[in-house]
């Protein structure tokens, strides 16, 4: 059984904290990224669902993107630098499954491989004391 479908409203402390948002900054990335992002890292199942998840599910994500955002958080990248495609799906996936867990894959899947569904949109990251 996939983990989304029999979802409780238990997500480890670390997830429930970051699903505050963060003060002061806020990310905005489409439903179609996000899903992007999870394909791009391996995480086929889970780059599906995103493709319908509710309109709270894509607002936590962003809050918790905003979180992972600061370069001080622990993500589990290792080999390169964590880039935004690395945030958006950890994110997801910490939403979706409950917990922090490394991604699939670290290097993405070649671009020009990527399903039509999953055409990325850019994302917007903003300090909104300067917006």
């Amino acid at each position: 059984m996939t983990v989304w479908t029999s979802r409780t409203s238990r997500w480890d402390k670390d997830v429930r904290e970051a699903m505050k948002g963060r003060p002061n900054f806020r990310v905005s990335t489409s439903v179609t990224l996000i899903a992007a992002c999870l394909w791009d890292c391996g995480e086929d199942e889970l780059a599906e669902h995103a493709l319908t998840m509710t309109a709270d599910d894509h607002d936590a994500i962003q809050r918790i993107e905003a979180v992972y955002e600061d370069p001080r958080y622990p993500l589990p990248v290792v080999g390169q630098r964590i880039l935004h495609r690395h945030v958006a799906a950890l994110a997801a996936i910490a939403y979706f499954e409950g917990s922090l867990r490394p991604l699939a894959r670290n290097r993405s899947r070649a671009q020009k491989d990527r399903p039509a569904r999953f055409s990325a949109e850019p994302s917007v990251h903003q300090n909104e004391e300067n917006s």
